[in-house]
């Protein structure tokens, strides 16, 4: 199965902006993610993908991947998520335009995805294809009214 997420949000000027995403599983499955792609347009510098336990007491890295390399699928660090983890993901952009880039769909606007595959052990796959959220300056994993209110935050998230 595949399930990815994506960011909405605005990146101001002359920034370093994260794009955050977290969702928690709701399927009683165990996935085992294997390979993964990250997508953005020319301000994302790095796309990093998290399994999050207990609202950020652990923190497992999926993967992690320069968007700006040629697209492809990249072997994922070994790991299992299910029923009750968090998906999470960050783009990380650096806007030196002159002007504020809005996410969207055009090659004028931004993207941040984060597509990941896996396989179960059952035929069950997830329920849910994919995870968004409205991005900055509304949604960040710290955020505790519209955010995740995950803790423990990596500091090298936003690193290769």
């Amino acid at each position: 199965g595949v399930i990815y997420t994506s960011s909405g949000g605005r990146i101001p000027s002359g920034s370093e902006t994260h794009l955050d995403v977290s969702c928690a599983l709701q399927d009683d499955i165990v996935i085992h993610p294997f390979a993964f792609r990250v997508h953005t347009h020319k301000l994302g510098k790095v796309v990093s993908g998290y399994k999050v336990e207990n609202q950020g007491d652990s923190w497992t890295l999926i993967g992690k991947e320069n968007p700006q390399l040629p697209q492809m699928f990249y072997e994922t660090r070994n790991t299992t998520l299910t029923k009750g983890d968090v998906f999470a993901s960050r783009c990380t952009m650096y806007n030196f335009e002159d002007h504020a880039v809005w996410v969207g769909s055009t090659k004028s606007d931004e993207m941040c995805n984060f597509y990941l595959m896996y396989w179960v052990e059952d035929k069950k796959l997830l329920s849910t294809k994919y995870c968004s959220t409205l991005g900055p300056p509304i949604y960040s994993w710290d955020g505790w009214l519209f955010g995740g209110n995950l803790k423990n935050i990596p500091l090298d998230s936003n690193k290769l």
